[in-house]
């Protein structure tokens, strides 16, 4: 049994929703973001702020590969991790990957005050654009797309089922 991958923008749920549906699935639950701050030893911010972004989406990228050898986890990508195509041709082509699509006002809400270093420097005109740019990665990168405007229990049920119907769950 592969791995259940959570994509979508920053405040789409993938957190909250993940953590669900490994209580839900009996999986492991992993956030990608969390296991590069204990790594590090520093919050993500403070990686952007000292390191840069190219720096950080390498260490992203080390994560997303460390993946690989692992099974039976739900994962909660960061909103980036996977519109580089070097992360999502090192996942499993077994693992499931899941788009949970918010409306952008959704997401914003969520976010707004957040301390990313994108929200931070970014006006809301430059993150919907981001937001659009973003969409289109996680549609090319994900096996199918979940409404994330429903409850948490109704979305992450919803991926439930479909990764109890999946052939390669027995494997």
């Amino acid at each position: 049994m592969r791995n259940i991958i959570l994509c979508g923008f920053m405040g789409c749920g993938k957190t909250t929703v993940g953590q669900h549906l490994a209580r839900l699935t009996g999986l492991s639950y992993v956030d990608l973001d969390a296991e590069i701050e204990f790594e590090q030893g520093v919050p993500i911010p403070e990686i952007f702020a000292a390191q840069g972004e190219p720096y950080f989406r390498d260490l992203e990228h080390q994560a997303v590969k460390r993946l690989a050898g692992r099974s039976r986890c739900v994962v909660s990508t960061g909103g980036g991790a996977l519109t580089f195509r070097r992360n999502i041709d090192a996942l499993s082509r077994e693992d499931l990957v899941v788009f949970l699509d918010a409306a952008f006002p959704i997401c914003y809400q969520r976010i707004r005050w957040s301390d990313r270093p994108i929200v931070q420097s970014s006006t809301p005109e430059e993150l919907y654009a981001l937001f659009e740019a973003r969409r289109t990665c996680y549609l090319e990168a994900s096996s199918f797309t979940v409404d994330a405007s429903q409850t948490v229990a109704q979305i992450a049920g919803e991926i439930a089922a479909r990764y109890r119907c999946m052939d390669w769950e027995k494997a």
